[in-house]
């Protein structure tokens, strides 16, 4: 029988090099009821990427993957500064020991069966409950991991002036420079509204600390002037126009 929700679903990331068991084990858990988001990464760089977004409850690792294994991965987890608890999942016994030596909550043996998931996120749920009460919001510090020359840099929310959609992928700037992200423009949208952000356009996620002036443009649109860029200007819809006015009172 699975347990009441408490404050809020548990958030997950399922971190397995294999497509299709990382699939099937969130799909699993997406059955549970006290299962809320659940993201997926294939390997430790990645998974360490989206840690690094915060949020996340739990995480599900594969003990052998190609690079930095589970347990490994598991090692490095457990430095940041508030770690997610750990679940190792594998089709191996012989891990078992290391594994709560390094104080992970269970062990699932492959293939995972409903039930005996249900007993870990039970287990999930007390842990969380047991540690210190979680903060209402993220720290001021707020950052986001962003590409930028083959590595990963983590920028402080505050210093991004906009949100863009350029081409298939999104990009935010700052003064210093243009970096890619993984997540869409609607999930940054959702996350960076307690900052100051606003969508103003379909392709356009604007830092309204940042704004220097607004222009009237044509038809009930307007211009933005950000900044920190002067070479940008961001257009503002028509469908977004009252948005951006009831937001600054104009």
């Amino acid at each position: 029988m699975s347990e009441r929700r408490s404050s809020r679903p548990l958030n997950l990331l399922v971190v397995d090099d294999e497509g299709p068991a990382r699939d099937e084990l969130a799909f699993l858990l997406e059955q549970q009821d006290l299962v809320g988001r659940i993201a997926q990464a294939a390997d430790a760089a990645h998974c360490i990427e989206l840690l690094a977004e915060g949020g996340f409850d739990a995480v599900f690792l594969d003990v052998r993957m190609p690079g930095l294994d589970g347990l490994a991965l598991a090692r490095v987890i457990g430095q940041m500064a508030r770690p997610p608890h750990v679940v190792f999942v594998t089709a191996y016994a012989d891990h078992a020991v290391e594994a709560f030596r390094l104080e992970a909550v269970d062990y699932l043996m492959k293939p995972v069966r409903r039930e005996r998931l249900g007993v870990t996120i039970g287990r999930l749920a007390r842990a969380r409950a047991a540690a210190a009460p979680e903060p209402s919001a993220q720290p001021l510090g707020d950052r986001i991991p962003v590409s930028a020359r083959g590595q990963i840099r983590l920028v402080p929310v505050a210093d991004i002036r906009v949100v863009s959609v350029d081409g298939e992928r999104v990009a935010v700037r700052t003064p210093e420079g243009r970096y890619f992200v993984r997540q869409t423009l609607g999930d940054l949208e959702q996350r960076f509204e307690r900052h100051g952000f606003l969508r103003v356009h379909r392709a356009h996620l604007v830092n309204l600390n940042h704004v220097s002036s607004i222009e009237s443009f044509f038809n009930g649109t307007y211009l933005l002037k950000l900044d920190g860029l002067p070479d940008l200007t961001v257009p503002v819809s028509r469908r977004h126009a009252a948005d951006l006015k009831a937001a600054i009172s104009l």
